[in-house]
């Protein structure tokens, strides 16, 4: 008797309706591209950095922190970089909410040749 009460219980727990996240992501309305350093193009260091950063309800994103690092002052650009882009807010239930976003910055060197 006692497994058929937790069963219904069990069942009853299950069957409350979840909420449906209704957040749409920002979008970005301003993007800066990152500048290389002297030290990377030197070393003709290319690849991605991965930061991660909650854009307000401004469209500004702030705390801002490394993700993937890839070194010689790319990572500082890259940060640098994204405190210049400017997003439309995330909104849930159409107001706007602070959203953690996920960018990647590309670096690669364009030979002339191409």
């Amino acid at each position: 008797m006692k497994f058929a009460a937790l069963v219904l219980i069990a069942a009853a727990v299950a069957l409350q309706p979840q909420e449906i996240s209704y957040t749409t992501p920002p979008k970005v309305i301003r993007k800066v591209q990152p500048e290389y350093t002297r030290e990377a193009r030197k070393a003709k260091l290319e690849g991605t950095v991965i930061l991660s950063a909650l854009v307000g309800v401004d469209g500004v994103p702030s705390d801002i922190k490394l993700v993937r690092l890839l070194g010689k002052g790319l990572d500082e650009k890259a940060a640098e970089c994204l405190r210049q882009w400017r997003f439309s807010p995330g909104l849930s239930h159409g107001e706007p909410v602070p959203v953690k976003v996920t960018v990647e910055m590309n670096f690669r060197l364009h030979e002339k040749s191409r």
